[in-house]
Order: structure tokens, then sequence, then C-alpha cells
């Protein structure tokens, strides 16, 4: 397996996995069920930017009890920070977060309650105002918090479509984690099925969502980008190909002022990869700022 797919892997698994301590020096969170948050802060930049959970964890991951660990995943995550690190860090100050954390929120993972703990790590952080970049389920959770604050000053969702966004597919996956092995993009989503259940919790509080009706509440800069080869696949069946969801309804998305990005070739697993996700992000806020 190539490097930067056993990287997406990671990734894919952060959903669920459990995090073993770090070397460096913790910085914590409290998050809305009374537990720690652990996130990093590296860069030197004047700004914050906020890098959700999909985008970049702090720490080398471990995987549930009585799982394998996946080879190399300890010096792959610590090389991906570094990425980010080197890549971004002169710009901006870099918020790395570990979460939902090793102990599942089952039943109060919702999408408040996850905005609610973003907005503390920012506190703790002292980030008054910052940038936020996610990808897969953290473009989910950073959409979910630009509605709840008026805190972000750019907003950068990659890997989900932000209109038409499939939402019953999620729910179907994340039901199928909670009940029995999985596999998405076909591969192991290695997680016990606590972890699966917290995050069928969110997507239940998401069942009446309506990305169009919510479009005019968004007026900070945002991005939307996706490959346009991303068809998400669950126990090897085909599901809503999300790059062709972006794809078509680019058009609108413009109209209601997103910039929209397709990257040709790309599918869900290489474009998370930093080296194509760092540029990404990385040229877009400098153009916005500009």
């Amino acid at each position: 397996m190539m490097v930067e797919s056993r990287w997406m892997l990671c990734l894919l698994l952060a959903m669920g996995a459990v995090v073993a301590p770090g070397s460096a020096q913790t910085h914590k969170a409290l998050a809305h069920d009374g537990l720690e948050i652990y996130y990093e802060v590296h860069g030197s930049g004047d700004e914050f930017l906020f890098l959700g959970p999909g985008t970049a964890l702090p720490r080398a991951m471990g995987v549930a009890p009585g799982v394998k660990p996946l080879e190399g995943a300890a010096t792959m995550m610590e090389a991906a920070k570094q990425s980010y690190i080197d890549g971004l860090g002169e710009d901006y100050r870099l918020i790395f977060v570990d979460y939902p954390g090793p102990e599942p929120k089952m039943y109060t993972l919702t999408p408040g309650t996850v905005a609610r703990d973003y907005l503390a790590i920012a506190d703790a952080a002292g980030a008054e105002t910052f940038a936020y970049a996610g990808f897969s389920w953290g473009c989910v959770t950073g959409l979910q918090l630009a509605l709840r604050t008026e805190r972000l000053t750019a907003l950068v969702c990659g890997g989900f479509p932000v209109i038409d966004g499939v939402y019953e597919d999620m729910l179907r996956v994340t039901r199928s984690m909670s009940e029995k092995p999985t596999s998405i993009y076909g591969l192991p989503a290695i997680a016990a099925l606590e972890n699966g259940r917290q995050f069928y919790t969110y997507y239940q509080g998401l069942r009446s969502f309506d990305d169009r009706a919510i479009q005019e509440a968004l007026s900070i800069p945002r991005l939307t980008w996706i490959g346009d080869a991303d068809q998400p696949t669950l126990d090897g069946e085909k599901l809503t190909h999300m790059g062709e969801v972006v794809v078509r309804t680019k058009a609108e998305l413009e109209t209601y002022g997103w910039d929209v990005l397709i990257l040709p070739g790309r599918n869900h697993l290489d474009a998370g990869a930093p080296n194509v996700q760092i540029p990404v992000i990385k040229q877009w806020l400098a153009e916005i700022s500009r």
C-alpha cells in the first residue's frame, strides 16, 4: 500500500481510534461531557487556523483494544503533523485536535455539542477568531460550526458536498460501524462498536438538516473542494458519488458565494493526504487575504 494511502487510512480510522499519549507538552480543554480534549498549538503566524479532525491529528494513533495497530501509524501521523507545521506554520498558529478523543461519546456527540467543544478548544488556545479547515467528517463539523458562531474568519471544507450532502449515506455507514466490522472505501474501519455508535448519534442529529436552506446564513469566505473520483463504498457497495455531486452543483455553489475546487483524478483516499491538502489550504487562504 502506498504511503499516502496508508496515511489516509489513518484519517479514515480517526473516528474510532484510541489515542496513545504523546511526548509533546499537553494542552487540554474541557468537552461537553466533562472529559478533557487534548490539543496542540504550533506555528508563529499572527492568525489562528483550526485544523479539524480528518485534517491533522496531533499524536500517535492507536486502535481499539484487541485490534492489531496499523504498521507505522505513529510515524506517519507525526510526519503528517510536521508537514502541516512546515507548510502553514509561518503564516498561522495551527490548532491540532485529538477529537472526539479516546472515550466514546456514544449518545452525546451531536452537531451542537461538537461545535461547543471546538469553541472550547479555541478558547483554551486563546483564539478569539480563527479560520477553520476540515476534510471529510472535519468538513461536516466545520460547516455546522460556521452556522453556530461568528468567530470564524474563513471556512475550508474538503471531501464532502456542502450542498446535497450525503447525510443519509453517512447515517447508513455509521449505523453499520456501530453494529459490525465494516469496510469503507474498501478499507476496514478499525473501531470499537462504541466509537461507531457516537458517529451514528452525530448523523442522527442531521436527519432534518437542509443544506440549501442554510446557505444564506453563511457570509464568511469559504472554499469547498473534492476529488472528482471520490466514490464512497460501504462493504463493497457503491454509495452516492460525492465527486459527481460537487461537480454537478458547482454553479449553484458559486451563486451562494462558495469558491469551488475540483481536483481531477483524485479520490477520497489520496485527496486527504497532507501533500494535497496543504497546498489547497495555503493557496486559497493567501488569495482571500490579498
